[in-house]
């Protein structure tokens, strides 16, 4: 039987196993992880080892993403899809809703643009460093948040529950 290449580097599934491993390790370790899935605490230890050709199933990731309170493999998987993942936006009902959309988008995304003319000033290029210590991604998150916030109220205006 003729085996299909993998689509992915081998550093992408490194990178997943790696997230797994956080992930295991924000619920606690292995022992306390498989207290909360299906799965034993020697098997779990496999699925974060580079050495092992197993990977976490995704009912199991759910569960262990729901208690440590943070999808770090989901976001990695995104991350391998060549998407962004982020939350969804808490319901938030009210007048003058639509103005503080408008001033946290604007707060948000000036903070980038800010933060970005920092990083370019001296030579036009934003390094790794830059990117790091100006926290870049975090603000970029923190706009996109706002703006998957206001997407969720016009989808809300829309179906006719605002």
């Amino acid at each position: 039987m003729n085996k299909l290449a993998r689509p992915h580097r081998e550093a992408d599934y490194l990178a997943l196993k790696g997230a797994t491993r956080r992930l295991v390790e924000a619920c606690g370790g292995v022992e306390s992880a498989a207290s909360v899935t299906r799965t034993g605490f020697q098997v779990l230890s496999k699925y974060g080892r580079p050495q092992e050709p197993v990977f976490a199933p995704v009912d199991v990731v759910a569960d262990l993403e729901a208690d440590a309170g943070d999808p770090f493999v989901t976001r990695a998987l995104a991350q391998l899809a060549g998407h962004v993942l982020v939350p969804l936006p808490r319901a938030e009902a009210g007048q003058g809703r639509w103005y503080r959309h408008i001033s946290e988008i604007a707060m948000d995304a000036g903070a980038v643009v800010q933060r970005l003319g920092e990083a370019i000033a001296d030579d036009g290029e934003v390094t790794k460093a830059e990117c790091r210590t100006l926290a870049l991604r975090e603000r970029v998150r923190e706009a996109i948040a706002e703006l998957a916030a206001l997407d969720h109220a016009l989808a809300d205006l829309e179906r006719g529950e605002r």
